[in-house]
Formats: structure tokens, C-alpha cells, sequence
């Protein structure tokens, strides 16, 4: 992580982690005297991500990405992950997010749902229809229970559709992540921090 980012916080007063995440911003607006609200996160549109104006920078840039440890074990391709790198402004979302539910489903429930099958964060390429760079080549993107849940599948046949998985969105929701699925009834494997329009 950058440096830069660790002097802020300690100037700020806050764990110098290198992770941009509510602490630091509630730090850097008390510091400026700006009114910080606790709410849902209002994160950027995918147009003023691919621009390279939003807080996220420019694509590809690892420097931005930060490992985090799942709070509950997670299998890519049938393999355990020990972490999982994200942009470090969704670090604290991300950590937070797999937290609740953890605590809301249980063991039981998670692997009975395929909530701890990972499909990958970062990866810089195209979106899969092509074209515009995916949300993945930020780092602001995850795919769960990919097989499942295929691009092409619509509710009710991709299983992150069933209402018994309405809290998992709730809770992603509730740090400002975005569902395709939901929003577009496609991808259901998909879950983003940058709003479609």
C-alpha cells in the first residue's frame, strides 16, 4: 500500500493500515470540518470509474489493491483462499460485509448456498459482453458462486436469486455494493462498488 495513505491516517489518528475505509474518511472529514454522516455509501458510476475520475483511479493499478482475510473460509476453483485482494477504498466494505454474514447464515447455510464459493476480484480485463473494461479491473468487483450462477442465468435458475439469499443482498447492499442480478436480472454471480448509472 502506498505510504501516502498510511501518513494520512496517522496524521489523522487513526490505525495506519493503508485501508481507505469508513474510519479514515470519518477521520479526514473531522479533521477538515466537514459533516460526516453515517449512511449507506454512495460510490461512483461505472461511467466516472472508466473515465479515471473517481476515487478508484485507473484501471489496473495494483498498487491500489490490498489483501484481505475472509472471516469464513472461501473456495476458488475447489481450493481454500487464505485472502482475497481488493481496492483498498472497499477494503473495510468487503471485510465488513463477509462479516454479517457470516453471523447471519452460519457455517451451514454459507456452504449450503454456495456463499463461500469465490469466483475473483481483480482482473484486468474486458467485461464479459465485451468491450468496456470490467469493474473487476479496478479491484471494486467480486463473483460469487460462479458456476451457479452463470452470466447468462436469470431468477429463478441462478440460485443467488432465492429469496433465502435476499439477506446476503441486503447486507452488501447495506455498504453500497450494487447487484447485477438484481438490478439487470443477469449475472448473478456479480456484486460491485460502482453504481450503473
Amino acid at each position: 500500500m502506498k505510504p501516502t495513505i498510511r501518513r494520512i491516517q496517522h496524521k489523522v489518528g487513526v490505525a495506519a493500515d493503508g485501508i481507505v475505509g469508513p474510519r479514515t474518511l470519518s477521520a479526514i472529514s473531522r479533521a477538515l470540518g466537514i459533516a460526516d454522516t453515517p449512511t449507506t455509501p454512495l460510490w461512483p458510476t461505472q461511467a466516472e470509474v472508466r473515465r479515471g475520475t473517481s476515487r478508484f483511479g485507473r484501471p489496473g493499478n495494483e498498487e491500489m489493491l490490498t489483501a484481505i482475510t475472509p472471516p469464513y473460509p472461501l473456495l476458488y476453483e475447489g481450493r481454500p483462499v487464505s485472502s482475497i485482494r481488493v481496492h483498498c477504498a472497499i477494503a473495510t466494505h468487503v471485510q465488513q460485509a463477509l462479516r454479517e454474514v457470516q453471523a447471519h447464515y452460519g457455517s451451514e447455510a454459507i456452504h449450503r448456498l454456495g456463499l463461500d464459493l469465490y469466483g475473483g476480484c481483480y482482473n484486468y480485463r474486458p467485461t464479459s459482453a465485451g468491450g468496456a473494461l470490467s469493474m473487476h479491473a479496478w479491484g471494486i468487483a467480486l463473483d460469487f458462486s460462479p458456476d451457479a450462477n452463470a452470466y447468462s442465468y436469470k431468477a429463478p435458475r441462478a440460485t443467488l436469486s432465492i429469496p433465502e439469499c435476499e439477506a446476503w443482498w441486503q447486507i452488501w447492499e447495506s455498504h453500497g455494493a450494487v447487484s447485477l442480478g438484481r438490478e439487470r436480472d443477469y449475472d448473478w454471480m456479480h456484486l460491485q462498488f460502482a453504481r450503473l448509472s
